[in-house]
């Protein structure tokens, strides 16, 4: 892969991050990450260009619509809309520099509950790159145990429900205006807390052989706990500044200073080189997302009759719409699409920004964690030799449980809320 991909990204993030500070306009930045996107597009997956090639279609097809009926919607939006969550995509991404080695240096195991809590804990700084860290520590001849594979891949994307350096709370924090993560952070650790226990128990009620784990040591997860303490502070004494600068600012800083001792260059270099490039796939996704929300959103403003019929929305719409959002997982939707589609059709019913953003980070969490087709679970398919149809029927129950004590949190969060 060439290196002017990876410089076009590493100078939209300088320039996003710059932009966001100042107040300054986007469109720079955006500017660049669609060059480099395009740039890429013809290498991307199939399934990739097919996906993202879709969303754009019938997002132009949606601003075609809007602008022949007369709305006063700005076309420079669909352009910049998501370009904050690149910005903070790009620089969370420069966490996986600062992951541990795989390896099977350490003869040691991890327990289940220490492997669970570890998973979940580290995969909410780096995401997808804990499910090689683990992985590779864990697996025999190449493979993963049914108990091995729940608890990787449940664990780390339950912490989408709270984690700010999860892409679903930068989407999270796009879709819903108004949302305030302080608020939203006790009812998402409650719903991360609800899944991991269900995850537990599927696990140990089944009888399996001895459970290879990931040995967690005491300094291991100093990177997640900086990073939360980091931002809550840095919130704190600067609450004009959003969540989605925050992180895209520090992200950067803590990997350089935690990469492992005379390890920073290299790892830079293949950042640069093939990190940041690794990035368009979800890159495409969220730039023909933007397209398609921004165009629904301009088509809605010019109909008289009101987006959805509904009066309000309240824990049930909102549990019945997670459900909803979770089915078209399995069938290959991505969470993004759903609510990059549903938010500008739920906006005008004034919806609370938090039950509203829970629900979101809800159907990441449960979307991603069971569905065979979602990122990290084929990822863990194709790498450790474990068949989709497996996943599916391992992972049904679960998102229905888990479906059932989301909309408990949901119903606890409207008559304490």
């Amino acid at each position: 892969m060439t290196r002017l991909p990876g410089l076009l990204l590493f100078a939209m993030l300088l320039l996003g991050v710059a932009a966001l500070l100042l107040g300054a306009p986007l469109w720079p930045s955006a500017l660049l990450g669609w060059l480099a996107t395009l740039g890429l597009f013809g290498r991307l997956p199939r399934a990739s260009r097919r996906q993202a090639g879709t969303l754009f279609a019938v997002g132009a097809l949606l601003w075609a619509l809007a602008l022949l009926r007369g709305t006063d919607s700005a076309l420079h939006d669909a352009l910049v809309v998501n370009q904050p969550l690149l910005i903070m995509f790009a620089g969370v991404s420069f966490l996986s520099m600062a992951a541990p080695v795989a390896g099977r240096d350490d003869a040691r195991d991890g327990s289940l509950i220490g492997t669970l809590l570890g998973a979940h804990l580290f995969g909410a700084a780096i995401n997808l790159s804990v499910v090689f860290v683990f992985g590779e520590r864990m697996q025999r001849d190449g493979r993963l145990e049914r108990a091995q594979t729940l608890i990787l891949g449940r664990g780390f994307t339950a912490a989408a429900t709270w984690s700010p350096f999860f892409v679903a709370m930068g989407v999270a924090l796009t879709y819903v205006p108004g949302l305030d993560y302080l608020t939203l952070l006790p009812w998402g650790v409650l719903t991360a807390l609800c899944l991991l226990l269900l995850n537990y128990v599927d696990v140990i009620r089944r009888p399996h052989t001895p459970f290879h784990g990931y040995p967690i040591e005491r300094g291991a997860l100093l990177l997640p706990g900086l990073l939360a303490v980091a931002v809550i502070v840095i919130h704190a004494l600067w609450p004009g500044l959003s969540i989605v600068t925050i992180i895209a600012l520090v992200s950067p800083l803590f990997a350089l200073l935690l990469v492992p001792n005379g390890q920073r260059r290299e790892r830079a270099r293949r950042q640069l080189r093939d990190g940041l490039p690794g990035l368009t796939p979800q890159f495409a996704l969220f730039l023909a997302a933007g397209v398609l929300s921004t165009g629904l959103t301009a088509l809605t403003a010019t109909l008289s009759t009101g987006a959805l019929p509904l009066v309000g929305f309240g824990a049930l719409s909102a549990w019945l719409t997670l459900g909803v959002l979770v089915l078209l997982s399995f069938i290959g939707v991505h969470p993004l699409i759903g609510i990059a589609t549903l938010a500008p059709l739920i906006a005008p019913l004034q919806p609370d920004a938090t039950l509203l953003a829970l629900m979101f980070l809800m159907s990441w969490a449960l979307g991603t964690g069971s569905s065979p087709l979602s990122g990290s679970n084929l990822a863990i398919s194709q790498r450790y030799a474990v068949r989709s149809r497996d996943l599916l029927r391992w992972n049904l129950p679960y998102a229905l449980l888990g479906w059932l004590t989301c909309g408990a949190v949901l119903g606890l969060y409207a008559l304490t809320g």
